[in-house]
């Protein structure tokens, strides 16, 4: 299909991509990023944004294998029996459990340990504006729909994030004594919550891992500052467009199928951590 996706701009010289967001959307979001303090000026946050005519292929019919190996995602058949994915007790008592299990299936990872669940809605907006907020509520079961090219974690803020979830006891300090010898990663399940309906409304696309340079990444900054003496900054990884770039997304997908796709990746055979770079 052809479409259009939004890429960030790289900033100009002295200033950090990124905007500042409102304790609501913080809210939403900030469990996400390990917390870190912001030392920045918000006057040199740069927002520009570059959208762009894309072809995204169809990765049901695509012409190479697309694996979370080789590309850094991998669609599979993955049926699950909760069906209630409105509900939180739910989703961590019962799919927690189930994404575990398939997250070890598809890696080969001897332990997978689920921290952070999201939902999204492509009625509702991500950006925030005072129309919005109504819709945009902290409490609001479901968030919007990301139309922004980005991956959730930066070389840096990867292992951050690891390290504060075996502070706070999510992942056992055991499990990571010898991280750098094994290889860890960070990776992001996505499956329809409709059990009747196929996808067809916004999919999600997604960037083959073996088509970014790395030194066509840089960070973008989400800064909370409302109401703080001491401001938080959550960063995630923006890439510059390239013709080379390779998007695909999976036509209808269904309850019984899940994308599976690195937001951090240490453990491939590389001097560098990979990304999987997405956008609704």
């Amino acid at each position: 299909v052809s479409t259009r996706l939004t890429y960030p701009a790289r900033p100009p010289l002295g200033f950090q991509n990124g905007r500042v967001v409102t304790q609501t959307h913080w809210d939403k979001i900030g469990d996400i990023f390990p917390q870190e303090p912001w030392t920045g000026s918000t006057a040199k946050l740069d927002d520009q944004e570059v959208v762009k005519e894309i072809t995204v292929r169809d990765g049901r019919g695509a012409s190479k294998p697309l694996t979370l190996e080789r590309s850094g995602f991998e669609l599979r058949s993955w049926p699950t029996k909760v069906t209630e994915f409105l509900d939180d007790e739910i989703v961590k008592t019962q799919y927690y459990k189930d994404t575990e299990a398939l997250v070890k299936a598809a890696t080969g990872a001897t332990e997978a340990i689920v921290f952070q669940h999201m939902r999204r809605d492509g009625a509702l907006h991500n950006k925030e504006s005072a129309a919005d907020q109504t819709l945009n509520q902290r409490t609001a079961p479901a968030h919007g729909a990301v139309q922004r090219v980005h991956a959730d974690y930066t070389s840096d803020n990867g292992p951050m994030k690891l390290r504060e979830l075996v502070d706070a006891g999510v992942v056992p300090a055991e499990s990571v004594a010898d991280a750098d010898k094994r290889g860890w990663s960070i990776v992001n399940v996505w499956r329809s919550i409709d059990v009747v309906n196929p996808v067809q409304s916004l999919p999600l696309a997604v960037l083959d891992a073996s088509t970014v340079k790395t030194d066509d990444t840089f960070t973008y900054a989400l800064v909370m500052e409302e109401g703080r003496e001491q401001p938080l900054v959550g960063f995630n990884n923006g890439v510059s467009y390239s013709d080379a770039h390779e998007w695909y997304y999976f036509s209808k997908m269904t309850h019984d199928e899940a994308l599976l796709f690195y937001t951090y990746d240490d453990s491939f055979a590389s001097s560098d951590p990979r990304f999987v770079f997405h956008t609704a």
